[in-house]
């Protein structure tokens, strides 16, 4: 009599121990899901960073008056690949430039040197070698427009190494997200082999398949919806210290986040349950020991 009222507690408490165990693993798997999407996001901002510091320098004859410049920089800025165009006055520049050097080059040659020049800065979407290429044809024949001047070759190298570099990314993204699948799948299949033999009891007594397999699915979601919110409760701190560069986080954003974790655990909980209770359906006694 003592015996059943003591079993009773300890089984309980292996129970909780197992379910704590679960959650903390799937938990940190669903976590590391996260980590790849948050590399994914930072490796997109690099991209993009990268991308916005690529100028184009548009020289124009010198001479042009003030509204001939001012028609020439509008009609640059109105291209679909500029993000701004602005004007930089040879007198200003040439100015800048003697401090930098210290010495008075323009009261040497008697004349202000340096041309009149629309510096644009190209949208992140074009600044690829390709896109680029069509638009300084069009920058070249705006009207007002000498010549162009653009590091092509700084850019296709650029390019070039996020090409090559690409693929090695999604490599060892694809490979940590099998790993991370894996350690779920095992952690839910540990789980199971827990209570194998009530599996077995339950088949004794004439259950059917679909109801033995119920509350380990059941089980599953819960478990897998609450490491869902555990995970994304980590994510989110990690989106906070990143919130600079990946912008502000609004709260419709962050509760779509949540609930894509919080689906994904109880799919991947659920899912894992089912695929674990089945194998011990099909398994002879033999195999449960």
């Amino acid at each position: 009599m003592s015996g059943a009222r003591t079993s009773k507690p300890r089984r309980s408490r292996a129970q909780l121990t197992t379910q704590f165990t679960t959650v903390v693993g799937m938990s940190l798997t669903l976590f590391l899901l996260g980590m790849l999407g948050l590399a994914g996001l930072l490796g997109r901002w690099a991209t993009m960073q990268l991308r916005t510091q690529v100028h184009v320098q548009v020289y124009l004859h010198r001479d042009m008056s003030q509204a001939q410049i001012d028609a020439t920089r509008l009609a640059l800025a109105a291209d679909p690949s500029v993000a701004a165009a602005t004007y930089l006055d040879p007198e200003e520049a040439a100015a800048e430039l003697e401090a930098e050097l210290g010495e008075s080059f323009v009261s040497f040659l008697g004349y202000v040197p340096l041309p009149p020049v629309v510096d644009v800065v190209v949208r992140p979407d074009h600044a690829t070698p390709e896109a680029l290429s069509e638009a300084t044809k069009r920058f070249e024949a705006t009207q007002g427009v000498a010549d162009v001047a653009w590091h092509s070759d700084l850019l296709r190298a650029m390019q070039d190494g996020l090409d090559r570099l690409m693929p090695v990314l999604v490599g060892a993204a694809a490979l940590c997200l099998l790993v991370a699948l894996a350690l779920l799948n095992n952690t839910i299949r540990l789980t199971v082999f827990a209570r194998r033999f009530l599996i077995r009891n339950m088949q004794l007594v004439g259950a059917r398949p679909r109801l033995v397999r119920r509350p380990f699915v059941a089980q599953g979601l819960m478990l897998g919806a609450t490491s869902g919110l555990l995970a994304f409760a980590g994510t989110l701190a990690l989106l906070t210290w990143f919130q600079g560069q990946l912008g502000t986080l609004t709260l419709p954003w962050m509760g779509a986040l949540a609930g894509v974790f919080v689906v994904t655990g109880s799919l991947l909980g659920a899912g894992f349950s089912s695929v674990a209770v089945n194998r011990y359906l099909r398994a002879d006694l033999s195999q449960l020991h």
